[in-house]
């Protein structure tokens, strides 16, 4: 019983390896663009999530740099399935707001009054151009009631910004949804006034709302 036992804790170790060696392989060569390919490697980062941040830790002394390539890899895993979402919205945190900020916070979040103070009017602009409703919120739990609010029925597509490691762990938590999710990741770090490259952001509201465009075409065509 025990020598089967070790056989089998041997083979799955084995396994492991190989799984994950074909997962890192894919992050760091021209294959993660591949939906397939992107998709196969996000599964199996998941599932070996606990381990190899263990193992970034030892390593690194921060989860930074694997959170960052597991957002990366769900990108591009996700991408073909958000252009075909038709009812968007905007996840965004707090800490890209202005010290100064006077705007008040509801159930949905933080109403932005488009003061000019932080990134967040051109944000707000930029999602009301392209069709995405924009919700500023302070914490997870926020989720739950914008998606449950009326005004939210029939989504089923989720942008989120943030850090990495939040924007990796909404993606998790939502896999078993529903909602096809992509994240835009911050380029700094900290409680205010945290930036997103804005031309960047742009690039890709333009790119999902082109292909919505194509996708409606092709429904009227047909």
């Amino acid at each position: 019983m025990y020598a089967e036992l070790g056989l089998f804790v041997v083979f799955f170790l084995i396994v492991s390896v190989i799984f994950l060696s074909a997962a890192f392989y894919i992050a760091h060569t021209r294959l993660k663009r591949i939906r397939y390919f992107a998709n196969l490697a996000v599964h199996i980062m998941d599932f070996f999530y606990k381990p190899i941040l263990a193992i970034y830790m030892f390593i690194y002394k921060s989860p930074d740099k694997l959170h960052k390539k597991m957002t990366d890899l769900k990108n591009n895993a996700h991408r073909h399935n958000f252009k075909k979402t038709t009812d968007r919205i905007i996840l965004a945190p707090h800490c890209m707001r202005h010290s100064d900020c006077k705007a008040r916070t509801t159930r949905t979040g933080i109403q932005c009054t488009s003061c000019g103070k932080c990134d967040f009017a051109a944000i707000k602009a930029l999602a009301e151009k392209y069709g995405y409703r924009l919700y500023i919120i302070t914490g997870s739990s926020f989720v739950k009631h914008i998606l449950k609010n009326p005004e939210s029925k029939g989504t089923d597509g989720v942008l989120a910004i943030g850090c990495a490691y939040e924007i990796n762990k909404g993606m998790r938590e939502m896999k078993h949804t529903k909602l096809s999710t992509m994240g835009i990741p911050l380029l700094t770090s900290g409680c205010y006034n945290t930036k997103i490259d804005l031309k960047y952001f742009e690039e890709q509201l333009i790119a999902y709302h082109s292909a919505s465009l194509e996708k409606e075409s092709n429904i009227i065509d047909n």
